[in-house]
C-alpha cells in the first residue's frame, strides 16, 4: 500500500475510537534497541488510557491489536520515526524518513496523520549507484529509503573487464587510465539508456577519483546530483540508504525555495489565499495548486459542510478533523495539486499556511 492510498484509508475511518502512536525511532544497531522499549511503553500507555476511560469489552479487540503490534513488530528497519494506527477496522505501522515532533499516543474519533502527509509532501525520488571493486548496482529510492535493487538489461553490471593484458605497460598510467574511461563510459551510457528522457538524478557511491572520471566521460553529467566515498565495510542497502537521504535532504531545501519563488509570483497575480476557511472551499472546488503549510500549524476543525468549517479548541467530537491540513492535503491530491510542508515560510503575510490557486 502507497502512503497516499494508507492515507485516503485513514482520513475516511469511521470508527468511534482511533488510536495513533507516534515515535522517533533509529534506523541502526544499538541505538535501535531503546526503540523496543519505547514501543512497548507507548503501546502500554494507550492500553492502559483504553481500560481507564472505556469498558474493558468495548476496548478488548484494539488492545488485543496493540499487543499483537508490540510482539511482531521488527525494529531492524526502522527509519527516523515509526507511527501506529489502530482501529476497530485498521491495525497498520507506518515508518517515515522524517522525525516527528508529535511523539506520544493520540486517542480520537480521527487518526494522526500528519506524518503521512509530510512524508508525501516532501518526496524527493532519485536513484543510488554503488560503484564499486566487484561491479555497478543501481537502487531506486524516495526519500531515506531503497525501495528497489533495479535488475534490467542495464544493471547490474559486471566487474571492470576493461584490465590490461600486455605485461609492458602494466606500469603506463596513461594506459591503465584510458582502461577505467572506457569502463565509466560504459557505466554512464548504461545509466543513461535506463533513465531515458526523464529527469532522475543519481547520487554515487565511489572513490573521488573514479566519480572525476565518471563526470569527465559523461554524456549527460547533470544527472549525476554528487557522491560519497564508498566504505567498502559498509555498503548493505540500509548503511547505503542512510547516507544517502542525510545527503539528499539537501534537495529537499532547494525544492522549498522553488516553492516560495512560486508563491511570490502567484501573489503578485492575486492567486494566493490565506484564510483557512477560503482555503478549504477552494480545496473542494478543485482550485487548489500547491498547498504551503508551516511544520508548526496544527489546527482542529469542525466540518459543517463541504463549503464551512469552524475553528475548535478540542479535536474530540463528531465532524471534528484534529488536523486540517491532512485534510486539505487529501483534497488537494484528489484533484491534482499537491502539499509541502516547510520549517517556515519566508514571507510572514503567508505564514503559517497559504495556497497557491489555480484561478
Amino acid at each position: 500500500m502507497t502512503e497516499k492510498q494508507l492515507l485516503k484509508m485513514l482520513i475516511r475511518v469511521q470508527d468511534e475510537l482511533c488510536i495513533t502512536i507516534s515515535i522517533n525511532t533509529h534506523r541502526t544497531h544499538p541505538d535501535n534497541l531503546s526503540d523496543r522499549i519505547k514501543i512497548k511503553n507507548f503501546i502500554g500507555e494507550a492500553i492502559d488510557r483504553l481500560t481507564d476511560k472505556y469498558d474493558i469489552m468495548d476496548v478488548a479487540g484494539l488492545i488485543k491489536q496493540l499487543e499483537k503490534i508490540a510482539q511482531e513488530l521488527d525494529i531492524n528497519y526502522n527509519l527516523e520515526s515509526l507511527h501506529i494506527f489502530v482501529s476497530d477496522t485498521i491495525a497498520e505501522v507506518f515508518k517515515s524518513s522524517w522525525e516527528t515532533n508529535q511523539e506520544g499516543v493520540h486517542i480520537s474519533n480521527t487518526f494522526a496523520v500528519r506524518p503521512l502527509v509530510k512524508e508525501i509532501g516532501r518526496q524527493t525520488s532519485y536513484l543510488v549507484m554503488l560503484l564499486s571493486q566487484s561491479g555497478v548496482h543501481l537502487f531506486r529510492a524516495l526519500n531515506g529509503r531503497i525501495v528497489e535493487d533495479i535488475s534490467s538489461e542495464e544493471f547490474p553490471i559486471a566487474e571492470n573487464q576493461f584490465y590490461n593484458t600486455f605485461p609492458d605497460k602494466s606500469s603506463d598510467a596513461k594506459h591503465l587510465d584510458d582502461l577505467l574511461r572506457e569502463y565509466l563510459n560504459r557505466v554512464d551510457k548504461a545509466l543513461l539508456r535506463y533513465i531515458g528522457d526523464t529527469k532522475s538524478v543519481t547520487l554515487v557511491f565511489c572513490t573521488e577519483n573514479n566519480y572525476s572520471k565518471l563526470l569527465q566521460v559523461a554524456d549527460r553529467p547533470s544527472i549525476y546530483y554528487g557522491y560519497l566515498p564508498i566504505d567498502y565495510n559498509n555498503i548493505e542497502t540500509h548503511q547505503l540508504e542512510s547516507r544517502a537521504w542525510n545527503f539528499m535532504k539537501q534537495e529537499l531545501v532547494r525544492k522549498n525555495e522553488d516553492y516560495f519563488k512560486e508563491l511570490e509570483e502567484a501573489v503578485g497575480k492575486g492567486l494566493v489565499i490565506t484564510d483557512l476557511q477560503e482555503i478549504y472551499r477552494a480545496c473542494q472546488d478543485g482550485r487548489g495548486d500547491i498547498l504551503v503549510v508551516q511544520e508548526s500549524f496544527h489546527q482542529a476543525v469542525k466540518i459543517l459542510s463541504d463549503q464551512d468549517i469552524a475553528i475548535v479548541d478540542n479535536p474530540i467530537g463528531l465532524d471534528t478533523v484534529d488536523d486540517i491540513s491532512s485534510l486539505l492535503a487529501l483534497l488537494i491530491d484528489e484533484r491534482g495539486g499537491q502539499t509541502v510542508y516547510v520549517p517556515q515560510i519566508p514571507n510572514e503575510e503567508l505564514q503559517p499556511i497559504a495556497l497557491k490557486i489555480r484561478y
